[in-house]
């Protein structure tokens, strides 16, 4: 093959992240490329690697063969420039950094530019999303998330973790009347998290309490939460956030139980720690945080 490394890479990003996008993604690439670099190596081999499939692209034998072959080779040359990028002391460039939506659009836009405004030469690009991107695959530098334990090939600092209180819209209040929950759940209407959302406590601690309500609607996601409770549309559990950060007619009914088990964590992948822009984002973004999760 022509470029191997180039076109093999190409290929164990696929069979790692199962689709085009993510594949991509963690390229840095667009997905139409990652489509024409398979079809290049897959003409030059002669064989199909991949078939696609409706939960995504699935090895083929011959496929499963090649990553038996390669992937050692490949971990050994993502652990190289990880610890390559490790070495670098210089305060510009690109930083990648993951977190989830909700974070990205309602706590964090005032820090980013404070980032901006301090550091114009480093441009951040954001990653938003409820998936864990993989530090050690390079799919992101540093990663914002709630965590119980991270992985041992993770370092960074720690914080407590979020709180969630009991909120609603002053319209939704006004209509239905004042609420005393979860005594009256019955007469109200509820904006719950489905399943996919089960690594947050206050799931699970609202499904316990909201028995029999008058309306329900399950969203997927903590952004749709927060905007359908601030269209007025039922009562929610949201991230208790400083009053200016969340809509001024939100009402803070009461707080939830504070949650003892996942904790806010600024993570990077251990081979990076050494980087100078690396240490300087992590750090400035966990001075930024510490006051709200103290």
């Amino acid at each position: 093959m022509n470029n191997d490394w180039d076109q093999l890479r190409f290929f164990l990003a696929l069979a790692q992240n199962k689709t085009l996008t993510r594949a991509g993604r963690s390229l840095q690439v667009s997905h139409s490329t990652v489509f024409r670099k398979l079809k290049s190596m897959e003409e030059e081999l002669g064989v199909t690697l991949f078939e696609n499939t409706s939960t995504g692209y699935s090895l083929t034998n011959a496929g499963r063969q090649l990553l038996e072959e390669t992937q050692e080779v490949g971990d050994i040359i993502e652990t190289s420039f990880r610890k390559l990028n490790g070495l670098d002391q210089r305060i510009q460039g690109k930083i990648v950094l993951a977190t989830t939506e909700s974070m990205a659009s309602k706590l964090l836009p005032k820090i980013f530019q404070k980032f901006q405004e301090k550091y114009p030469e480093l441009l951040l690009e954001i990653r938003v999303g409820q998936e864990t991107l993989n530090l050690s695959k390079r799919e992101a530098d540093i990663a914002i998330r709630s965590s119980k334990n991270p992985p041992p090939n993770l370092v960074g600092r720690k914080m407590n973790g979020l709180q969630f209180a009991l909120f609603a819209h002053e319209a939704y209040i006004e209509k239905y009347g004042p609420i005393e929950f979860p005594k009256d759940s019955e007469k109200h209407h509820f904006i719950l998290l489905d399943d996919s959302m089960s690594h947050l406590e206050a799931k699970h601690w609202m499904d316990r309490q909201v028995v029999n309500p008058a309306g329900i609607i399950r969203v997927n996601g903590m952004l749709t939460l927060i905007e359908l409770c601030e269209a007025g549309l039922g009562i929610a559990a949201l991230p208790d956030y400083p009053k200016e950060i969340l809509n001024p007619n939100l009402k803070r009914l009461m707080s939830l139980p504070k949650s003892k088990e996942n904790s806010l964590w600024i993570l990077t992948h251990k081979d990076l720690v050494r980087s100078k822009r690396i240490r300087l984002t992590t750090e400035f973004f966990y001075q930024e945080l510490k006051p709200y999760f103290s």
